[in-house]
């Protein structure tokens, strides 16, 4: 490929070729297959048909195209309730052309920002009933209660400037480079209540999960012949790979293996238990191709959890005859 071809040039008049537009296409292509590294330049929201472009991969593609941001303008819109900030951010080429004008907005006010958790429910109790709130939450299995309390907003102002400033860049990049076909943005700025949302608004409806608990019981729930089981730990990591990235692997807390699976509605259910306290039994079979072996999940269940009264399959066992069902994602009402 030229190196012509990494320099955007848009003079007055000139209109680019097919070959030369199919030529910086591919660049963004090979850039994101060859140089963005998944998880720090960009990322995949489950359900989306596009990954996420992050700030690092914007400024790697800005440097690809020898383009430079120019001096943010800053819109100061904050009122006494709420600090807001509305910035825009010009992409230059290398002979000071105003390319693209990129805008981002960010303010106190977004959900994200004007509500947390309480420390303790001491804390929830003591603050002003206009400053505190119980949210229904929406969980796999139905709807869950959490307490929250008001941010402050002085704490957050050089946040909200950096994220409007964030966000414009990231347009800015994406309009100068024509990259948009290839990536998403903002999307993993919004909350996990709107991304579902979102992704809802473009796909049909998903199928509704039953609690385990509500199955009924099976004769058995030994792994079928060749499968593993992993012992009780805790999830540490669930992140896609794959040329199309549509692979998901997971890793848990103190062991060195990854799982996969192509089953995006089952690695988002092992992403929900990222971070918690929960302790999970992961059933797989070994693949081995082209001479690497691949542990691939078949499915998993919650052992810390299971109802009152139930057997439990302890110790890394394999629950035998009789034992109750195992625990899903949609069992357990996520509120951290």
């Amino acid at each position: 490929m030229s190196e012509s071809l990494t320099v955007i040039d848009r003079g007055a008049g000139q209109a680019l070729s097919v070959a030369h537009m199919q030529s910086r296409s591919e660049l963004v292509r090979q850039v994101m297959a060859n140089v963005l590294e998944d998880g720090k330049d960009y990322g995949r929201i489950p359900g989306t048909d596009k990954p996420t472009l992050y700030k690092p991969g914007a400024e790697k593609l800005c440097l690809t195209f020898a383009l430079a941001p120019s001096e943010p303008q800053v819109e100061d819109l904050s009122t006494c309730e709420a600090i807001r900030y509305r910035v825009q951010v010009p992409i230059k080429n290398v002979d000071d052309r105003v390319l693209a004008v990129g805008i981002g907005e960010a303010s106190t006010d977004e959900e994200k920002y004007r509500w947390k958790r309480p420390v303790c429910d001491e804390e929830f109790d003591e603050a002003p009933t206009t400053q505190r709130r119980t949210k229904w939450a929406k969980g796999r299995d139905g709807a869950y209660q959490v307490k929250q309390i008001r941010t402050s907003p002085a704490d957050l102002a050089n946040t909200v400037l950096k994220m409007a400033h964030k966000r414009a860049l990231i347009a800015a990049t994406l309009m100068a480079t024509g990259a948009s076909s290839v990536f998403n943005q903002d999307l993993e700025d919004f909350t996990k209540e709107l991304q579902e949302h979102l992704v809802d608004e473009e796909q049909a409806p998903p199928k509704q999960v039953k609690r385990a608990s509500d199955r009924k019981p099976a004769t058995t729930h030994a792994p079928a012949a060749g499968s593993l089981v992993t012992p009780p730990l805790k999830v540490k990591d669930v992140r896609v790979f794959g040329k199309d990235k549509n692979n998901y692997a997971v890793t848990l807390v103190g062991h060195g293996n990854e799982y996969t699976t192509k089953d995006a509605a089952l690695a988002l259910d092992l992403e929900k238990f990222k971070g918690t306290d929960h302790l999970l039994r992961i059933t797989y079979v070994d693949n081995d191709f082209q001479g690497k072996v691949y542990h691939n999940v078949k499915t998993f269940e919650v052992v810390d959890a299971a109802p009152a009264g139930a057997p439990s399959a302890g110790g890394g066992a394999v629950a035998g005859e009789g034992a109750a069902p195992p625990l899903v994602a949609g069992d357990i009402p996520f509120s951290r």
